[in-house]
């Protein structure tokens, strides 16, 4: 069954995923992340590990899902958007961030 992990720890995951050559070489770095001396991504993992080990191991057998805060994201994009000065004019960028928005609600069905 797939797990549910925070969305650092799903960020930190697809990393190694991304960085190791092969299955076996992921695995045994997933497997020395809980026991070793690491900083960054392994870090996030490392921390994962210890406080739930079930389903950091869950996780790599099984897969894993990213837990959305829907709300966290949309206040992201809300200052994000206030923080940067018009491109194209006030009207074309509501329009591109109205889109945005919409886009974030469509890949999240």
């Amino acid at each position: 069954m797939v797990v549910r992990v925070p969305k650092e720890v799903a960020e930190a995951f697809d990393y190694f995923k991304r960085v190791c050559p092969n299955e076996d070489i992921r695995n045994l770095t997933f497997m020395a992340i809980p026991y070793s001396a690491i900083k960054g991504k392994g870090a996030v993992l490392k921390e994962f590990a210890q406080s739930y080990p079930t389903d950091y191991i869950k996780a790599i057998s099984n897969g894993y899902l990213p837990i959305v805060d829907v709300q966290k994201e949309v206040e992201d994009m809300i200052n994000e958007w206030l923080e940067k000065p018009y491109v194209d004019g006030e009207k074309k960028d509501i329009e591109r961030f109205a889109a945005m928005i919409t886009n974030y609600f469509q890949v999240q069905k």
